[in-house]
């Protein structure tokens, strides 16, 4: 594995480490923060290691439309998706509300950290493969 994608690995499991122990102390903003950082590094990682331009975006989705450019089934669905992109996008006070129930609940920071394992349990798949 190339140096730089170790490396945006690296970040995104000590996001998602952050996220479940943030989980613990029912801080689920930044749970969901965490958690969606993760994906978008994991999924970055993944456009690095195949030599795939990787814009500065932060858009869950446009990145798995990436993913399938370069041949790989996207991890998530777009429902799954457009609900990161509305997590990251109320990482502050004025964008609060974009996610149907305003500030990020229990539920909404589970299903974050749900699909943020399904994305790195995807991404050891693909490893496993190419070896």
């Amino acid at each position: 594995m190339k140096r730089e994608s170790s490396e945006w690995i690296k970040i995104a499991e000590e996001d998602l480490r952050s996220a479940e122990c943030l989980f613990t102390f029912s801080l689920y903003r930044m749970v969901c923060y965490h958690a969606q950082q993760a994906v978008e590094k994991i999924l970055k990682a993944t456009l690095t290691e195949h030599e795939a331009e990787v814009s500065r975006i932060h858009n869950i989705l446009d990145l798995c439309n990436a993913i399938e450019k370069i041949g790989h089934k996207a991890p998530l669905v777009a429902e799954e998706a457009i609900f990161l992109n509305s997590i990251y996008r109320a990482r502050y006070p004025s964008d609060l509300g974009l996610l149907p129930s305003g500030e990020p609940t229990r539920e909404d920071a589970d299903n974050a950290l749900s699909i943020a394992r399904n994305v790195k349990n995807w991404l050891k798949n693909i490893e496993r493969e190419h070896r």
